[in-house]
């Protein structure tokens, strides 16, 4: 899971949920998702980050 509690970058991004870095980790992360613990990533800097717009944060 990348970002499970909403914290880092990627809620805060534009592209959160569409990125293609977080589709890469993701399914990298994918073996370990069957475990009883599973991984957690946050990201906290990113080189695609787009800060969303002040309404689409509040929506």
């Amino acid at each position: 899971m990348i970002n499970p509690r909403g914290n880092g970058a990627c809620p805060l991004c534009e592209q959160n949920s569409s990125c293609r870095i977080q589709n890469t980790l993701f399914n990298a992360m994918e073996g370990f998702s069957a475990k009883n613990d599973p991984m957690e990533a946050v990201v906290y800097s990113c080189p695609q980050f787009q800060e969303k717009r002040y309404d689409e944060r509040t929506s």
